[in-house]
């Protein structure tokens, strides 16, 4: 069992107090590698040799476009090795290996040549005469040292959305990923440093968040920390990072509802339905969970949803048939168990699944099977909050209005979708719901130019797309005097000449 390093300003380093972390396969149960559990003194080191690394401009200074070729180059690099990446993430995540190498990694890539070529094209405002006497124009300028701290459900990715736009406009960064997942982040830190990163512009330490992040949060010396995690851990750190005032980005908790009108194609309404709910296992913030069925078509789809659920190939995620592996842990397993049980006591009714499916082999692993629920209790934890497993909570509305302020009714605002043939519905609905995406007739797809971000309580600021660029950057207002003049003939409105 393989033990893994910290990568502190270009070096890997054990922690200061010879502490380490085993990282479990949620398949099997069994430990699969251990990594250095950080001190407090490691995460100083680890800010020290990014802001350093900052400061001497050897990064921050370089042109957008050497910073390009850079970051060009690690794609590549993942691209030559991504096998190993495939097969380590899925022994990590427990994510099927028919989702992580027909779409994580490849699109992973994608996210990392787009950001490379998208910094080159990042401006500020043209120079222009807002005053008679003299120019203006506006500057973008990297913040600073950056502390990225990422989720368990999309390991290497997430790393990509939050740290690569800050890379990309010259910040330095130090990056924690999740206790559950740190093997491809750690993994990518020598990609880094093959593909020419400077010494100390990307570092990685590993540890609980409680001891880690919270250090990061509360350090004077990191300007922004950007966060992909739960609502609840989010709002910790904003408090904590409070302390200096820094900047803080935070893409958060989900509950989507996905709309479904009695005029919309049915049938691809339910398939998109189950790729919607059990993409990542159902551990994703933007996973359809709420399933709002217009009356007159409640039967069909929920008739056809439930067959398809009981066709689903739930097994070793290794195995490249399986359509779902198993949650991320023990406690995540039992946490959804828990929803489904809240769920039937507060009104619901389970139509199917819910229970713990026996997998030859892999009797420890973290399993569960899809649960449909039907309730007609809107205010039932079900469908309030997120559970972040497979869990299909179904509801009946009866028109327009009434799908749409009850979608609305939560305090998320990530992902949304509505099924319908009717133009006016669509965009009505686009315009209506407060949602930071809405797909119409489709859920979950992110184009790497589109930003992903969310309203409410799913946090601020946004991942991929040229905003993800603008978040990690200072807006600078620099002024040219056009006249030459000692004294300006404005100087008299504050004091005679």
């Amino acid at each position: 069992m393989e033990t893994y390093k910290m990568f502190i300003g270009g070096k890997w380093v054990e922690s200061s107090e010879n502490q380490v972390l085993k990282v479990l396969n949620p398949s099997t149960g069994l430990p699969v590698a251990s990594v250095q559990s950080a001190s407090r003194d490691d995460v100083r080191k680890a800010i020290n040799a990014a802001r350093n690394s900052f400061a001497s401009g050897i990064w921050s200074r370089a042109t957008p476009g050497d910073r390009s070729n850079v970051l060009l180059k690690v794609a590549e690099l993942i691209e030559k090795n991504q096998d190993k990446f495939i097969k380590v993430e899925t022994e990590n995540s427990g994510k099927s290996i028919k989702q992580i190498s027909g779409y994580d990694i490849p699109y992973t890539i994608d996210n990392i040549r787009f950001l490379a070529g998208a910094c080159r094209t990042l401006e500020g405002k043209a120079m222009n005469e807002y005053v008679a006497d003299g120019t203006s124009a506006i500057r973008r300028e990297p913040i600073g040292a950056i502390g990225i701290i990422t989720p368990w459900n999309y390991p290497l990715m997430m790393v990509v959305w939050r740290a690569f736009p800050a890379l990309a406009m010259g910040n330095s960064v130090v990056v924690k990923p999740a206790s559950y997942t740190p093997l491809t982040t750690l993994m990518l830190a020598d990609i880094m440093k093959e593909a020419g990163v400077p010494d100390g512009v990307f570092n990685v330490i590993t540890g609980p968040g409680s001891s880690v992040g919270e250090e990061m949060a509360k350090s004077e010396k990191l300007d922004m920390i950007a966060f992909t995690g739960s609502t609840e851990v989010g709002k910790r750190l904003s408090v904590l990072a409070a302390s200096n005032l820094k900047k803080v980005s935070l893409e958060l908790g989900g509950k989507a509802p996905f709309i479904v009108f009695k005029d919309a194609n049915i049938d691809a309404a339910v398939e998109s339905a189950i790729v919607g709910g059990l993409v990542n296992n159902g551990q994703d913030c933007a996973n359809s969970t709420r399933y709002y069925i217009q009356e007159e078509v409640f039967d069909k789809f929920v008739s056809l949803l439930k067959n398809r659920i009981q066709k689903l190939r739930i097994g070793d995620p290794m195995d490249p048939a399986t359509d779902m592996g198993p949650l991320i842990s023990e406690t995540q397993r039992e946490r959804v168990e828990g929803y489904i049980e809240k769920g039937i006591q507060e009104g619901g009714k389970l139509l199917s699944g819910g229970e713990r499916p026996e997998i030859p082999g892999h009797e420890k692993g973290y399993y569960i099977n899809p649960a449909l629920i039907y309730t007609e209790n809107e205010d039932s934890a079900i469908v309030k909050e997120e559970i972040f497993g497979p869990v299909f909570t179904i509801l009946k509305f009866k028109d327009y209005n009434d799908a749409i302020s009850r979608s609305n009714d939560v305090t998320y605002g990530l992902g949304s979708s509505v099924w319908t043939s009717d133009i006016t519905t669509a965009m009505r609905a686009t315009r209506d719901l407060r949602f930071g995406t809405v797909w119409v007739n489709e859920h979950v797809v992110v184009p790497s130019e589109m930003p992903w971000a969310g309203y409410k309580e799913s946090g601020h600021g946004a991942s991929l797309s040229p905003y993800s660029l603008e978040e990690f950057t200072y807006i600078k207002h620099v002024y040219f005097d056009l006249t030459g003049k000692v004294r300006k003939d404005w100087y008299d409105q504050i004091f005679k000449g």
